[in-house]
Order: structure tokens, then sequence, then C-alpha cells
């Protein structure tokens, strides 16, 4: 199991903070740029796990030609889809605003998505533990003074 596969709801969790603060600054007024910059280094104080995600923002912000710096591979998928949701704002001139408001409705859909999957599997293990524990309990209350009758009944012949 990668880090990236083991902090992956950390991961989601800290950009959807960065988001949040990056749409707060945006609509308070700051332009597109500083917005995110601003919800990244809020996100780096909080969370250490984004502070390569600062890092290859302000290698963006400082680059002549954004285009030509290699590519994020090294950087979660969460990261990177937030990155390039910012780049293509501000290539295209779109609302940053808007854009981020979409990434975080998708994101809170698939927070919820995991969390119903995760709770559908509940009744399962609750049906597992019923059968194994409760269930031969149960029988030898119901069942136990029958056949100790019908013990003391053959025997008794």
């Amino acid at each position: 199991m990668s880090l990236e596969e083991r902090y992956q709801g950390e991961i989601e969790a800290a950009c959807e903070f960065v988001a949040i603060a990056a749409l707060a600054a945006a609509e308070a007024g700051a332009p597109p740029a500083w917005a995110l910059g601003l919800g990244l280094k809020l996100a780096d104080a909080r969370e250490m796990d984004m502070s390569a995600a600062a890092a290859h923002w302000r290698r963006l912000r400082a680059a002549p030609d954004p285009g030509l710096l290699p590519a994020m591979s090294d950087a979660p998928a969460p990261v990177r889809a937030l990155l390039a949701l910012a780049i293509e704002a501000e290539e295209n001139g779109d609302d940053l605003r808007e854009r981020l408001r979409i990434y975080l409705a998708n994101s809170f859909e698939r927070r919820e998505f995991s969390l119903r999957r995760r709770i559908e599997t509940v009744p399962v293990y609750m049906i597992i533990v019923l059968v194994l524990f409760f269930m031969p309990a149960i029988l030898l209350m119901l069942i136990g003074p029958s056949f100790l009758a019908l013990l003391r009944a053959l025997y008794a012949a």
C-alpha cells in the first residue's frame, strides 16, 4: 500500500480545506492566484501533506511558461486536480469561485458516496456477529429445557 493510498482521505480533506479557504478569499475580493496561494498557506500550516502542493504552486506562479514545468507526477491525485483547476481557470480567464464551488460539490459527493458504501457493509458484519454469538445462546435457552425434558423422559423409562 503506497503512502498516497494510506492517506487518501486526509489528502482529500486537506484539498477541500484549501478549496474552501481559496473560495473564501476569492469571495472577499482577492485575485484568483492569491486566493489559492492563501488557501495553500493555511492548509500547509494545518496539514503537513500540503507543503509539496504549496511549493509546486509557487513554482507555477514564478515560471514564465507553466507548461514547461515537469508534470506533478509525485503529487497525489486530489492535489493535481486542484492545481490543474486553478491553472485552467487562470489560463482561460474563468471565475475561480465557480470552479471551486463545483470542485467542492464533487468532492463532497465523492465523500458521501464512499461513506454510504462503507455504511452498507455494516449490516453484513452485524449479521455475522448475531449468528456467531447470539443465535447459539438463544437456541440454548429455547431448546435447552425441552432437550433436558426429553433426556429425562428417555432415561426414566
